[in-house]
C-alpha cells in the first residue's frame, strides 16, 4: 500500500505500508484507489507548512488530501450495501488502497461518471454547502470570487485568469469576469441590474479577494466564505470590518463549507454530508452538472508532487489535478 505523508513544509513522501487484507471483520470493505484529487486550499496550506491553520488539524507528518475514488475489491460478510466491483467516493487522504466500515462515509459513484470527475465532488459539495448555509433561495444572484460552481442560480464568477473564466463559463456561469477588470462593477450591475449580488462565495485566501467579495455584496447581502482571508499574508492595510460594509451596507459574514456528518433519516435532518454528496454524483450521472473539463491536470500519483508545486506557485494554468493510483 502507497500513501502519500507530508513531512513538514514541501516534504511530501510517497511512502510504502503494510495492509493486512487477509482477513475482513464482517462489516469491512476492502479497496482500492483509482483517482485522487488536489485540493488547492486545505492541502496547500498543509503542503506549504502550515498544518495548524485551522483549529484541531494534526500537525506533521500527517497524511494529505480527502477525495478518493477506490473500487470494492472484497467485502465481510454482513456488508450489504457494497459489492465487489462498485467504485466509492470518500473523504480517505492519497493513499493505494484502505480498509473501511460499511457505515464509514462512503458514496457509490454511478456507473456512468468517470473516477476523475467523482473525486471533484467533495471540492464541489463545498460550493454547495457555502449556498446552503447562506440560506439561499432560488433566484437569487450569486458572484463567485474565485473558481466554484453554484447550482441553480443566476452566477457570475470572478477568476483572476483568462483561462479560469473560461472554465467557468464551461461549469454553467452566466458570466465569467476578471477580478481586475476595472469595469469589474458595472458588468456585474449589466448582469445583476438594481438587486445586486445577493450572494458572494468567497473561495480565494487574498487580503485583495476579500475586500473585493464585501465590495460587489448589495445592501443586506451575504458574504460566504470558503477560503481563508489573509492566509500566508501580512495583516491587511484596511479594516476587515470596515462600517461602510457592516454598518451601512448591512451585510452577514458567515463561514462556509460545513455540512453535517452526523447519519440519520431525512426526516431529522433533509441534508448531511452524505446526501449532497449522492446529489452532486446524482447531477453528474444526469449530465446536469458537468465538471471534469475542470481538470487542467492528470499525473500518475508518483507525480503528485508537481501538481502541489504548480499550486504553490500560484500558477495559472492549474484548476484541478488528479492523480491515478491505478498504475505502478
Amino acid at each position: 500500500m502507497r500513501q502519500a505523508i507530508l513531512y513538514g513544509a514541501r516534504d511530501l513522501r510517497l511512502l510504502e505500508g503494510q495492509l493486512d487484507t487477509s482477513s475482513l471483520a464482517p462489516d469491512q470493505v476492502y479497496v482500492e484507489t483509482e483517482v485522487s484529487a488536489l485540493s488547492t486550499g486545505t492541502d496547500l496550506g498543509n503542503y506549504l507548512g502550515d498544518s495548524t491553520y485551522v483549529p484541531g488539524a494534526p500537525d506533521y507528518p500527517r497524511a494529505v488530501g480527502y477525495s478518493n475514488v477506490a473500487r470494492v475489491v472484497r467485502t465481510g460478510t454482513a456488508v450489504v450495501g457494497l459489492r465487489a466491483g462498485d467504485r466509492i467516493f470518500s473523504t480517505r487522504p492519497h493513499q493505494s488502497a484502505f480498509i473501511a466500515r460499511e457505515s464509514d462515509l462512503l458514496i457509490r459513484v454511478p456507473e456512468s461518471v468517470s473516477s476523475e470527475e467523482a473525486s471533484l465532488s467533495y471540492l464541489t459539495h463545498l460550493g454547495l454547502a457555502a449556498l446552503r448555509q447562506a440560506a439561499y433561495q432560488a433566484g437569487e444572484n450569486v458572484a463567485v470570487v474565485g473558481l466554484a460552481r453554484a447550482m441553480g442560480a443566476k452566477v457570475a464568477a470572478i477568476a483572476n485568469s483568462g483561462l479560469r473564466s473560461e472554465m467557468a463559463l464551461r461549469v454553467g456561469a452566466g458570466a465569467a469576469l476578471i477580478s481586475d477588470d476595472p469595469e469589474l462593477e458595472s458588468k456585474l450591475a449589466g448582469l445583476f441590474g438594481n438587486t445586486g449580488a445577493d450572494i458572494v462565495v468567497l473561495t480565494a485566501n487574498p487580503w485583495a479577494a476579500y475586500r473585493l467579495a464585501v465590495g460587489i455584496a448589495r445592501y443586506g447581502g451575504r458574504v460566504s466564505i470558503l477560503g481563508f482571508p489573509g492566509r500566508g499574508e501580512a495583516a491587511p492595510e484596511f479594516n476587515p470590518l470596515d462600517p461602510r460594509w457592516f454598518y451601512k451596507q448591512q451585510l452577514t459574514l458567515l463561514g462556509a463549507g460545513y455540512a453535517p456528518r452526523v447519519e440519520c433519516p431525512p426526516g431529522d435532518l433533509r441534508f448531511n454530508i452524505r446526501r449532497n454528496l449522492e446529489y452532486i454524483l446524482d447531477l453528474m450521472a444526469r449530465q446536469q452538472l458537468q465538471v471534469e473539463g475542470l481538470i487542467t491536470h492528470r499525473l500518475p500519483a508518483a507525480r503528485m508532487k508537481e501538481a502541489y508545486e504548480l499550486a504553490r506557485e500560484h500558477s495559472k494554468s492549474l484548476v484541478a489535478a488528479v492523480f491515478d493510483w491505478r498504475a505502478g
